[in-house]
């Protein structure tokens, strides 16, 4: 009897969700006036609401909608509540305003991943979330995701000057007083509007500390939820509708958002935005709007062990549950003959069951052997840092997106002084863990997003590094020639008794003709044996003829 409960339990489910009629408002003729409260300007982000009031998919679930603009200053959840609108468009902060008493009610999560970046200028000095401290930081009033992932990278928040954001990532590159270090972001925008003005920048994502929060969360006020159910499901069903139109009219939309909406951004931007935005809906694993009540516990975790949620948070009453569908008559008598055929499929049911279970694991098991493969094939073994083959791919990409966002980039080649004579003195395994501890230094100074060291032959290793001018990059490689040297590794062979290492770096503008990765690594060779022959334990810039 234990099978045939589910089963059954299933098939009214089936059956309450064929019979079920479309939740409506109202009618087309006499529509539900709502206002949206947007977090932001006009743009590519709110696609789905214009594509669904121009196609009327809004006017046919009941509903007569208006779209209010938002700003850096402007907090939904507030709007909201206080009865200045009865939707509104959230970040997972929403969360947190429900914990403090604000009575919100979270409806369909449009974007599976967050948006949300920390953009800092290129800096020497900036490598990491953390070297924040003491630099000012250009926010908006919801960004309370990016100040999680701030205290879990360990960055002291009251060593780091907080301003208003300005609207424009201009401030990375303002004059004096009034210029930014970074500033809070969507990477589907500001990295676009950065590169437009030719502002170097880096980004600092959340998901590096694997913090993958919802985005853009359509939600409401719990008294409207809880007197309109019906009108919740239609703006829901509705505006998913119209993300799916908009995801197939890229372009019909953008020349729509052009001419009726007049966003600041011209149409290579917003097409640029979309693009982006289309990596986060995970449209083909998942609804457009879909939430998990796990996924939300997952970040209300996130949230209580980074103090921004207290310890007894609790999400009863944060999710839209919506209006239970009624069932005819005739449904249930269909059920009777469902029931009857179900008890004659439950044997086979349960051998399909079975068999389930048992390709499921061996799925599982191929999966885990995959991932475990695809790791073998892309990192050194010896150093744990990428190997060759990861570092050709990886370059040709890292040079193809640099002259397509007109951005700066690095190539240090870095090799061991006189690595044969310390193998021949003190043996191989000596040598082994001499180049693990230097791997150790160049993975220590490679932790932006847009960098990674690789080692690419024996005793020689390089390090790919996006936005980095060739001041910067000198910079880079003299701090990791110090550090080898500050380490102290014993050399029996050489004048000073320590490991050297010397540096070869070539690096392109973003106004420099195209080049190709064969001739960035000829570039830096040809001056890391400049380095070699001017003495070694040095670091040498290549200069084009």
């Amino acid at each position: 009897m234990g099978l045939f409960r589910p089963i059954t339990c299933l098939a009214l489910l089936l059956f309450a969700g064929i019979v079920a009629q479309p939740a409506n408002a109202g009618s087309p003729d006499t529509p539900l006036q709502v206002r949206v409260q947007l977090k932001w300007f006009h743009q590519y982000q709110f696609a789905g609401f214009y594509a669904a009031l121009e196609q009327g998919y809004f006017r046919q679930a009941g509903l007569d909608v208006e779209l209010i603009e938002g700003s850096p200053e402007v907090d939904p959840g507030r709007v909201v509540t206080s009865g200045g609108a009865e939707f509104g468009v959230g970040n997972s902060s929403l969360l947190i305003d429900f914990n403090k008493g604000l009575p919100v009610v979270a409806v369909a999560a449009i974007f599976q991943h967050s948006p949300f970046v920390i953009l800092a200028r290129t800096d020497p000095h900036i490598r990491t979330v953390k070297d924040l401290e003491g630099r000012t930081l250009m926010g908006e009033s919801h960004s309370a995701e990016l100040t999680a992932y701030m205290k879990k990278a360990g960055v002291d928040l009251g060593r780091v000057r907080q301003v208003i954001h300005s609207d424009s990532v201009k401030s990375l590159a303002a004059p004096g007083a009034e210029r930014v270090d970074a500033t809070t972001a969507y990477i589907s925008t500001e990295p676009i509007e950065a590169s437009r003005y030719g502002i170097p920048y880096q980004i600092f994502n959340p998901r590096d500390l694997n913090i993958d929060f919802y985005g853009d969360t359509l939600f409401t006020n719990q008294r409207f939820a809880r007197e309109h159910p019906q009108a919740v499901a239609a703006m829901r069903d509705a505006l998913a509708e119209g993300w799916r139109y908009a995801y197939r009219h890229q372009a019909e939309i953008i020349d729509l958002i052009l001419e009726k909406y007049r966003p600041g951004m011209d149409r290579m931007t917003l097409t640029l935005e979309a693009q982006s935005l289309y990596n986060l809906f995970l449209a083909d694993i998942v609804d457009i709007g879909y939430m998990s009540q796990t996924r939300w516990q997952e970040i209300a975790r996130v949230f209580a062990e980074t103090g921004l949620l207290p310890s007894n948070y609790t999400l009863n009453g944060f999710l839209f549950t919506p209006p239970d569908a009624q069932v005819p008559d005739w449904a249930y008598r269909a059920l009777g003959w469902a029931a009857l055929a179900l008890l004659f499929g439950g044997l086979l049911i349960a051998r399909i069951v079975s068999l389930n279970r048992r390709l499921r694991l061996s799925l599982a098991q191929l999966e885990t052997a995959n991932a475990e493969l695809a790791e073998l094939s892309t990192t050194d073994a010896l150093t744990g840092l990428f190997n060759r083959r990861h570092f050709d791919a990886a370059l040709e990409r890292e040079l193809a997106r640099a002259v397509r966002h007109a951005q700066a980039l690095a190539l240090l080649i870095i090799d061991v002084d006189e690595f044969k004579h310390y193998n021949d003195a003190l043996g191989h395994p000596a040598g082994d863990a001499c180049l693990r501890r230097i791997a150790d230094i160049l993975h220590d100074n490679t932790q932006r997003a847009s960098e990674f060291a690789a080692r690419i032959g024996g005793e020689e290793f390089a390090i790919v590094a996006g936005g980095l001018a060739p001041a910067e990059a000198i910079a880079l490689a003299e701090r990791i020639r110090q550090d080898v040297m500050t380490a102290g590794i014993e050399h029996p062979d050489r004048e000073d008794g320590r490991v050297s290492i010397s540096i070869g770096i070539n690096c392109i503008a973003p106004d420099q003709p195209p080049t190709t990765a064969p001739e960035l690594i000829a570039g830096a060779d040809a001056a890391l044996y400049r380095a070699k022959r001017e003495g070694r334990n040095r670091s040498i810039l290549h200069e084009a003829d």
